[in-house]
C-alpha cells in the first residue's frame, strides 16, 4: 500500500447513505465450493452501522462487505441488483 498526499477536492458525485450489500460464505465441507447468504442493508447511517450489523449476524462465517455505486430500489427476492460495487471489507473464498 501507498499513501499519496492530496488537496482537498469536491466529489463529482455524494451519496450520504448508500446501501451497503453484504456476503455471507459459508464452505459446507472441506474441499467443496463456499456457499453464499446476500444480504443489502437499506437506510444505514454510516458504514460502521453496517458493519456492526454484520458482525452480529456472521456467526462465524466469512463475509464481505460492499457499498453500492448507485441508488437501486428494492427488489423481491430473486431480482438480481446490478448495481456497481465497491469493496469494503473481506474477499470471496471462491476466486484465486
Amino acid at each position: 500500500m501507498r499513501a499519496i498526499e492530496t488537496v482537498h477536492a469536491e466529489p463529482r458525485d455524494s451519496n450520504d447513505s448508500p446501501c451497503y450489500r453484504v456476503n455471507f460464505w459459508e464452505q459446507p465441507r472441506p474441499g467443496y465450493g463456499w456457499n453464499l447468504d446476500a444480504f443489502v442493508l437499506v437506510e444505514v447511517q454510516d458504514v460502521s452501522e453496517a458493519l456492526r450489523w454484520v458482525e452480529e449476524h456472521a456467526n462465524g462465517r466469512p463475509f464481505e462487505l460492499f457499498a453500492e455505486l448507485d441508488s437501486e430500489p428494492e427488489k423481491p427476492f430473486g431480482a438480481p441488483r446490478k448495481t456497481a460495487l465497491v469493496r469494503l471489507f473481506g474477499n470471496n473464498p471462491n476466486a484465486d
